[in-house]
């Protein structure tokens, strides 16, 4: 759908409203992730969280590849090696779930 596009295009471009984001606008809440006790940033919520650590470890188990290290490596390399017929629904999965 075309609201997963653009919520990935803005990942891409790393400027989700994530709360380190919202700093930078003045916001005045907790810079706190609301599953843990780190500070929140997009590469905290979508790669170091240990939810999302268990996301990617899921992933890793279900297709055996390694998670990715990094936002630009998410949408660069990561997939290097894997199957080109796979590729496109891994890439499909992973975004939903990013979404999600």
């Amino acid at each position: 759908p075309l609201k997963i596009k653009v919520f990935m295009w803005f990942v891409h471009k790393q400027v989700i409203l994530t709360k380190d984001n919202l700093a930078k606008r003045n916001w005045t809440g907790s810079r706190r992730c609301s599953f843990c006790d780190h500070d929140e940033s997009i590469k905290h919520l979508f790669l170091d969280c240990p939810l999302a650590k268990i996301l990617w470890w899921s992933i890793h188990i279900a297709f055996n590849i390694a998670p990715p290290t990094s936002i630009n490596t998410l949408f660069g390399t990561w997939l290097n090696g894997v199957e080109i017929e796979s590729v496109r629904h891994i890439r499909v999965g992973v975004c939903a779930l990013l979404w999600a």
